[in-house]
């Protein structure tokens, strides 16, 4: 007896000691790097520069032009103005013309706007977000014929994709990839509720036709395209970020991995809810390249201005941008850069730290269980 609760006792000593150790890392995963004020350093030692007010401004701006929406003057006005803002950050702008026309309805001009950086190197990261807002408000209790303002449903996206533009053109002799930044026309128009943002108009219409045809703006033969990133409803009250069901598993961890490193660990939970979206990721699915929808539950989540007029800048949080911008910054520099050991593909994927540590905790638990039957 003596015997047995001497061995019982350093089992018990040694599980408590491992059970701490796992505890201590689990800590310090999710508060590694915490953010600072201005510049937060990122795991390659690199200063992170994304200004969240830069991009404010730009929600501000577009709300200013008016209502973005497919047929009118606001929207192509909007066109002209996104070109204005990042014809000095690129490389070159290209302009994809395209025309939606339902059975017996109008012809409708839009555009997808594609901005290159970088255009020497071989491999492409293409960063998305769609600039069009929504011509109805169907989930509100009024007016809802009428357009939404879409400050955070379009307009966020494009402004941290503008921002990232200005802050990457910095640093473009420091980074292995091209970057294309990818405005995309005519995705909020579909159906919801019984009511068409334009008749007959699906969701997701205008990064089809990019994808269709996207043999025109590069080079398959001497250019790869690496993964596709997009950004929607990204500035927000409230950011937590859902897991798309339909994105890549190696793309996601990573770039959840890269928000929890810097501090965001509500917006990157470790346990995000599941959802299935339809948004521009799926037809850059289909050129089998790995894709991620960053968006938050905007049908029970508790950001609750979707399709609403309250869809405004009293709704957009400023932090809610930096998060988005610097972990895009922060997952560009960190694997697409000279001093880069990084990667992320499914051949290379890390388990996640917290992973490992509850593994550790079975295995101890399980060795003890043993130890104690057979020593009865």
């Amino acid at each position: 007896m003596t015997k047995y609760l001497k061995y019982t006792n350093k089992v018990v000593t040694f599980c408590i000691f491992v059970l701490l150790v796992n505890l201590n890392v689990l800590i310090g995963y999710s508060t590694i790097n915490p953010l600072s004020e201005f510049n937060s350093v990122t795991q390659n030692g690199q200063i992170l520069q994304f200004n969240e007010t830069n991009a404010y401004n730009h929600i501000s701006s577009q709300l200013d032009i008016g209502y973005r929406v497919p047929g009118t003057s606001d929207h192509d006005f909007c066109a002209d103005w996104i070109r204005d803002q990042i014809h000095t950050h690129v490389d070159s702008i290209i302009t994809h013309n395209f025309t939606i026309q339902k059975e017996g309805q109008a012809a409708y001009e839009c555009q997808n706007i594609l901005g290159k950086m970088n255009t020497d190197e071989e491999k492409i990261v293409i960063l998305g977000a769609h600039w069009d807002s929504r011509n109805v408000s169907e989930k509100d209790y009024i007016d809802r014929h009428l357009p939404i303002p879409g400050a955070n449903d379009g307009a966020s996206g494009v402004a941290v994709l503008i921002e990232l533009a200005r802050i990457l053109s910095y640093y473009t002799d420091n980074l292995t990839c091209q970057i294309w930044f990818l405005f995309i026309d005519a995705e909020d128009q579909g159906l919801t509720n019984g009511m068409y943002g334009i008749q007959d108009w699906n969701y997701v219409e205008g990064s089809p036709v990019f994808v269709e045809e996207i043999d025109d703006f590069y080079d398959s033969s001497s250019e790869e395209l690496e993964c596709f990133i997009l950004l929607d409803m990204v500035g927000g009250t409230n950011l937590t970020f859902i897991k798309e069901s339909r994105s890549d598993e190696a793309l996601h961890e990573s770039i959840f991995n890269e928000g929890r490193n810097l501090g965001y660990n509500d917006s990157f939970p470790i346990s995000p809810k599941i959802m299935s979206i339809t948004d521009d990721h799926i037809p850059f699915k289909s050129l089998n390249i790995p894709v991620i929808d960053l968006i938050i539950d905007f049908i029970y989540g508790d950001w609750t201005h979707h399709h609403t007029h309250s869809d405004d800048l009293s709704n957009i949080d400023i932090e809610s941008l930096r998060i988005t911008g610097r972990t895009i910054e922060s997952f560009i520099k960190n694997y697409f850069s000279l001093n880069s050991s990084q990667t992320w593909n499914d051949d290379d994927f890390i388990f996640p730290l917290w992973g490992y540590s509850l593994i550790g905790v079975v295995i101890i638990v399980a060795v003890t269980v043993v130890f104690l039957y057979r020593k009865k």
